[in-house]
């Protein structure tokens, strides 16, 4: 029992650490933005502005829509999001990472990549085909590749309380081809911004909802209340409590026994321990005896857990 609880306590700690530290490597490599906003429709030159909020180090406009998707063999229609990227690949905020095919190319305005969790859930591979509904118009889409970022690590529909893949996933696709689908050539709908080192992030977000409050922004808001981000670091806050409560109840029951072994062998062993104190033994001695006794089980069971954990 000792064991198991020091080894709970090494591994919940290490990978708690582990996942927190993998977590920040990720976001930092595939540039996860610190502000995010939608809005209805804003022109390109906004851009400017928002890059000259103080604090602001990167800003990168999007088009992203909602629509209707026709999986193949799904019997029900699912839900996608479409979220704009350059035709060029080149670096961005809340970048894709390909986890295989290549990405879309320029003049293909019905090439997308496909979040992996949702490709994974309806076994779609590279060079399906999906059949999409924008504003009212039927396109066929061709997946080029399969891939993951930052931004929809945990892929979930806003109204929705858990994920479904398999009904729900996210579809990047041009942004040459998104904007005349959508009436946003030359506009956007979706803006993610990258803090500067020292950037006081309320203060950005208050400046950001000026400017963009008579484009029908909807409120500027912080990693911490995005979706994805917020379900990851709650799922991995986790892992720290199951590290504190699960070892507790080990230890805590190990504790018990060891108190229950070491009262029956006292209760059994007491006229020796009489003759003893008769020698002039002093309680003490005697009671390191029986405490020695415990502390080889205790070492021993951490010795084990912390090898296993």
């Amino acid at each position: 029992v000792v064991a198991c609880g020091v080894a709970t306590v090494v591994t919940s700690r290490v990978g708690y650490e582990s996942l927190r530290e993998s977590q920040a490597g990720y976001y930092a490599a595939h540039r996860f933005a610190d502000v995010f906003a939608a809005l209805e429709r804003a022109p390109e030159s906004l851009r400017t502005a928002l890059a000259a909020i103080p604090g602001v180090a990167a800003v990168e406009t999007r088009i992203v829509a909602q629509v209707t998707l026709d999986v193949p063999g799904l019997a029900e229609p699912a839900t996608g999001r479409l979220v704009s990227i350059p035709a060029i690949r080149s670096p961005i905020l809340n970048d894709i990472h390909l986890r295989r095919g290549r990405w879309i190319e320029p003049g293909r305005p019905d090439e997308v990549i496909a979040s992996e969790a949702f490709a994974d859930a309806n076994q779609l591979e590279v060079g399906d085909r999906l059949g999409a509904v924008l504003r009212g118009r039927w396109q066929t889409l061709r997946i080029v590749g399969v891939g993951i970022s930052p931004e929809y690590v945990y892929e979930i529909q806003g109204t929705n309380l858990f994920p479904d893949n398999k009904r729900f996933g996210v579809l990047w696709m041009s942004r040459d081809a998104l904007g005349p689908a959508f009436d946003l050539d030359g506009a956007f709908n979706d803006v993610s911004l990258q803090l500067a080192p020292g950037a006081r992030e309320l203060d950005v977000i208050d400046r950001a909802d000026r400017l963009l409050d008579r484009y029908g922004g909807l409120g500027a808001y912080g990693r911490k209340d995005q979706i994805s981000h917020s379900f990851l670091s709650d799922e991995i806050r986790q892992n720290r409590v199951f590290g504190t409560i699960m070892p507790a109840i080990f230890l805590g029951v190990a504790a018990f026994l060891l108190h229950i072994v070491l009262a029956r062998l006292v209760a059994t062993q007491r006229e020796q321990i009489a003759v003893l104190k008769a020698f002039g033994y002093p309680s003490l001695d005697v009671g390191m005896h029986y405490l020695e006794m415990a502390l080889v089980c205790v070492l021993a069971g951490s010795l084990l857990g912390a090898v296993l954990g």
